[in-house]
């Protein structure tokens, strides 16, 4: 991120609050549509005069997009600084950490479907306005539960879990979206659920709603 209004320009449409990004520090931040929902989430690092956004590269083209929507008449020059190590990590320490990847952004959902840690580690509820804000301050400040949430599964067959993650609620975005095999021969995966379902753990298939 280049230009005089660079960081300005981040600072007024991240959910984060770029004053405590420290000089070589990082911070996660969402970037949201102007009606809540996630289009990105991004590693926020700061060296020098630097502003860096460091974004799955399956994620790239929405967040660009998403940006020049709002970049009329800025000193802002987007530079794509060649491919660099996924700030998620591989798939399998993703799932693991239960934290959303592309596939699971790519839902379109409100920051608090991917759960409490996610909203507490990308949005911050004292900075000035950012597109999306009233629905997410809303939801924080009525307790609110998204219809949607974020679930973590493991099974000894995908399509059970998949299943099974299907079964509550209307028709949506349910079912598994990222699985990875583990050597015990079990599925490890993520995936949404209706907030009616049932968390689960009987061996053959454990399932929990990520907080």
């Amino acid at each position: 991120m280049r230009g005089a209004d660079g960081e300005a320009f981040v600072q007024s449409q991240a959910s984060q609050d770029l004053d405590r990004l420290v000089d070589g520090g990082a911070l996660w931040s969402g970037f949201l549509a102007p009606t809540g929902e996630v289009v990105a989430a991004v590693r926020l690092e700061r060296a020098g005069d630097e502003l860096v956004l460091r974004v799955p590269a399956a994620l790239a083209d929405s967040l660009r997009a998403r940006l020049e929507r709002f970049r009329l008449r800025r000193d802002v020059d987007l530079v794509d600084e060649g491919e660099a190590a996924d700030p998620l990590g591989d798939e399998a320490t993703r799932v693991a950490a239960r934290w959303p990847g592309p596939a699971e952004l790519a839902r379109g959902l409100v920051p608090h479907a991917y759960g409490h840690r996610f909203v507490d580690q990308t949005v911050s509820f004292t900075k000035g306005c950012y597109p999306g804000q009233e629905m997410v301050a809303r939801m924080e400040a009525r307790g609110a539960t998204a219809p949607w949430r974020l679930v973590w599964g493991r099974a000894r067959a995908l399509a059970d879990l998949d299943a099974y993650l299907r079964r509550a609620g209307p028709e949506g975005p349910s079912g598994v979206t990222t699985a990875v095999a583990l050597p015990d021969g079990t599925v490890s995966a993520l995936g949404f659920a209706h907030r009616t379902l049932t968390e689960t753990e009987d061996g053959e298939l454990a399932v929990a709603f990520v907080t």
